[in-house]
């Protein structure tokens, strides 16, 4: 997924630096999927997944492998409840 959306090359780049690169794998790695606030918000990056039954779903994800470009992980990572056409037509403004 760093490579898709070139994080890779940006750090490689930048810092010229492979093990910087794996270092920051491994902080993604260790990062929580999601988390759940007090039973009242299930909170995650990307959203629900269509694959996700119950909460205990997400227990049961291996965190340290390469999250794929779809599927379960890729949905609660990474999924977009707008399409990517849609989302260029939408009009943004400043916060009043």
């Amino acid at each position: 997924m760093t490579e898709h959306f070139t994080f890779r090359s940006e750090i490689l780049q930048k810092f010229h630096d492979e093990d910087i690169y794996e270092r920051f794998i491994s902080c993604f790695e260790a990062m929580p999927i999601s988390a759940d606030v007090n039973g009242d918000y299930l909170c995650m990056h990307g959203g629900i997944s269509p694959e996700l039954r119950n909460k205990s779903d997400i227990e049961s994800v291996d965190r340290f492998i390469e999250p794929p470009l779809k599927g379960f992980l890729c949905d609660l990572l990474w999924s977009d409840p707008m399409d990517d056409r849609d989302a260029r037509k939408m009009r943004f403004s400043p916060n009043p």
